[in-house]
This record gives structure tokens, C-alpha cells and sequence, in this order.
């Protein structure tokens, strides 16, 4: 039978699955798990019974009261017909925003909705998949539809160390592997490559061009697309680059405005919609009118004022990303009564890389006009991320 989960401490096939689904006698619209498996339980039990699920995310948090349970009585004969009931589940599922940048937002979407995103091909069946995301995310659980849909392998590399990752990909002859740029960051010095993956996303943040074709030195086989989405509307458009064309299919459905792109409300869940269009709250660069392509800038919530300059921390982060040694940035604002904010940046360099912070600040006064330069500069073993894997900005 084949494998539905495995990490470095357990492994699951999926008549495994089944058996635990049929064992569990209640239900918790809202549950704090003790781990995947235990997650992944309670959840399928709630889609295949039609219940609406919140999900909470476990990996963050230690105390939480459940709700009510409900009791349940399952008896699925089989692995195909326990697939076909949680693929076409009518109930939704209550996602939390990952709160990057403020209090998370609860979104429901429907499972016919996230299914649209989900690929059910020949070429996936049995295939490995690396499992990258926070499992309570809405990347976390369209992976686990994707995976399930096509009784693939979650291949778990949430939450370990570079080394086991790469280990774990050899291992598992790792096929598709989709992750956030943060988790690209993470695999450098991009000294390795993986010849068995055959596709990459990357998707959640905004990615730059030359993390890209790392990327795509790392994994040589591989078809590499750049995907931007929200937990609002789900996944949008693709990219090869960092350069989007806006596809015919939503040539009504977004506008920009001010530079910020805004989506009608018919891409947009109805859990978070309060009007006809709703904005992304992504700045976005027209590269071209024709075709209509556009470059992500940043979040608008982002732009900091500088000593009378807006100032876009992510391009200053993108400056220092090309450092030599550097393998991630995260740049804020730390209010400041003279000049508004002073820039401040954590810098995370490869191991036993030497430099100091006035090296690395008298670098960037070379390429950056004097109020984008930080005015302080600290070493990290590891950049701030949130609970969906992203940047804390």
C-alpha cells in the first residue's frame, strides 16, 4: 500500500489512514492537535461528515479549549471511497491569514473552491511531494487535497534543519516540491543539487529573480514557477520570473489602482467581503500595457516614511540578499521623532562567513542612497518568520 505521510520520526500508508479515520468516534469543529497525523484525523473525520472545521494551528500554540465534541460513526469501506467523500465534501474550512503583518484573519473557504487549484493527473499518482507549509495554512491544506486527490506521499520538511531537508529529498526521490521563498533561502550556500524534482513553486511572498535561478541551479530538472495568491482568493497567476502576466481569464476580475492591485468580489471569499472590489493591499509596477504584466513591488502596509522619503524595506532587503555571504534580510522601521523611522536590518549570513556590521553598512552606502541605508545592522542566526512560514514584517 502506498505511503500517505512520512517525516524523520513516523510514516503513515494510506490503509493506515483509513483505519484512524474509521476509529474515531467524535469530531472538533475547532482542535488543538497533538501532531499531524492527529491533526489530519479530526479534520478528514469533520470533511467526510460535512462539518465546518476552524483550524488551529498546533505548531504555534500549547493551550487552547476545543470546542464541543460531536460524536461520529464512520464505517468508509475503502481508501478510494474515503478520497472521493473529502475531495467532494461540501463543508469549509476556516483558515487563519498568516498574521505577517497584524492580528490573522479568519477565512473560510469551501473545499470545492480549494479544490480548483488541485491537479488529478497520471503523472502524480504515487508521487512525492515536499510537505514545506504550516499544516493549519491554506497552502498547508491545498498540498494535503493535492496529495490525497492524487494518493501521493506528503514527504514532511516543516520545521527541520537544511541538511535533514536535503537528506529527506535524496532519500524520497523527492518529485514536486512547492515552499515559500524564506524556505528557499534557507537551503544556501546552493552547493547541492537535487536532479530527482521534477516541478518547484514558490509562492506566499514576493520573490526576486536572482532567488529564482538559484533555485533553479538546485534543482536542475525541475520546472520552476513563481505563483502569487492570498488566502482571500486562493492562487491567481504564475510565473517563470518575477514578472506577471495577468491571464485573459481575469482580465475583469482585478484592476489596479494607485498601484495597488484590487479584486472583484467574485474571486473573493465571502467570509472576508464587504464590497465590490476588494484590495489586495500588493503594490504592484505596469511593466506593460500590452500584454498587461506586472511586477510585484510590496505590501502597501510596508512603505515607511524615511526623513521625508517612502521607502520600501523589501528593495532594501533585496540589495543586501545580493551581498556576498548573505543567505536572508528582514528589514523594519523603528519609530523615530526626528525623521519618522529609522531603518533597522537583521542579517543572516552563511556559517562562518566574516563580516562585520560597519562592512556590510559601508557596502550598501555604495549602492543605496543614504536614507535607505540601515542605521543598524544585527547578525541572526535566522531571519523572524511567522507561524505560515513567511518573513515577520
Amino acid at each position: 500500500m502506498h505511503t500517505f505521510y512520512t517525516s524523520i520520526d513516523a510514516e503513515i500508508d494510506y490503509e493506515e489512514l483509513l483505519d484512524r479515520v474509521n476509529q474515531r468516534s467524535f469530531f472538533y469543529q475547532s482542535y488543538l492537535a497533538q501532531d499531524y497525523l492527529d491533526f489530519i484525523t479530526n479534520l478528514i473525520c469533520g470533511l467526510i461528515h460535512q462539518h465546518d472545521v476552524t483550524l488551529i494551528d498546533y505548531t504555534g500554540i500549547t493551550q487552547f479549549e476545543n470546542s464541543e465534541p460531536i460524536e461520529l460513526k464512520t464505517s468508509i469501506t475503502d481508501v478510494a471511497s474515503l478520497i472521493n467523500q473529502i475531495v467532494h465534501s461540501v463543508a469549509s474550512v476556516g483558515i487563519y491569514s498568516s498574521g505577517s503583518e497584524g492580528p490573522p484573519k479568519l477565512v473560510f473557504q469551501t473545499i470545492k473552491r480549494l479544490m480548483q487549484s488541485v491537479r488529478i493527473e497520471a503523472k502524480y499518482q504515487t508521487s512525492t511531494w515536499g510537505f514545506t507549509y504550516n499544516p493549519t495554512h491554506s497552502a498547508g491544506i491545498q498540498m494535503f487535497l493535492q496529495v490525497i486527490a492524487n494518493q501521493s506521499c506528503l514527504v514532511d520538511l516543516h520545521k527541520i534543519s537544511r541538511q535533514t531537508i536535503i537528506t529527506l529529498i535524496h532519500s524520497k526521490s523527492l518529485k514536486y516540491l512547492s515552499a515559500t521563498p524564506t524556505f528557499y533561502r534557507m537551503l544556501a550556500p546552493y552547493d547541492f543539487e537535487a536532479p530527482s524534482v521534477k516541478s518547484v513553486t514558490l509562492n506566499g511572498e514576493k520573490s526576486t529573480l536572482p532567488l529564482i535561478l538559484n533555485v533553479k541551479k538546485v534543482f536542475p530538472n525541475a520546472r520552476i514557477r513563481n505563483i502569487y495568491g492570498s488566502t482571500e482568493v486562493g492562487p491567481l497567476m504564475s510565473s517563470e520570473t518575477d514578472v506577471f502576466q495577468i491571464p485573459e481569464r481575469l482580465f475583469d476580475k482585478v484592476k489596479i489602482e494607485d498601484g495597488e492591485l484590487i479584486f472583484h468580489e467574485s474571486i473573493v471569499s465571502k467570509s472576508v467581503l464587504s464590497q465590490e472590489w476588494y484590495p489586495s493591499g500588493d503594490l504592484v509596477e505596469v511593466i506593460s500595457d500590452k500584454p498587461l504584466l506586472i511586477k510585484f513591488v510590496s505590501r502597501k502596509s510596508r512603505i515607511l516614511n524615511v526623513a521625508g522619503h517612502n521607502v520600501n524595506p523589501q528593495n532594501v532587503e533585496e540589495v543586501i540578499l545580493e551581498l556576498p555571504g548573505v543567505v536572508d534580510a528582514r528589514v523594519t522601521g523603528k519609530e523615530n521623532a526626528l525623521i519618522g523611522n529609522l531603518l533597522v536590518a537583521e542579517v543572516q549570513v552563511i556559517p562562518d562567513y566574516n563580516i562585520s556590521e560597519k562592512t556590510l553598512m559601508n557596502q550598501l552606502k555604495t549602492l543605496l542612497p543614504a536614507y535607505k541605508v540601515p542605521r543598524i545592522i544585527t547578525f541572526v542566526n535566522s531571519t523572524q518568520i511567522g507561524r505560515t512560514g513567511k518573513k515577520l514584517i
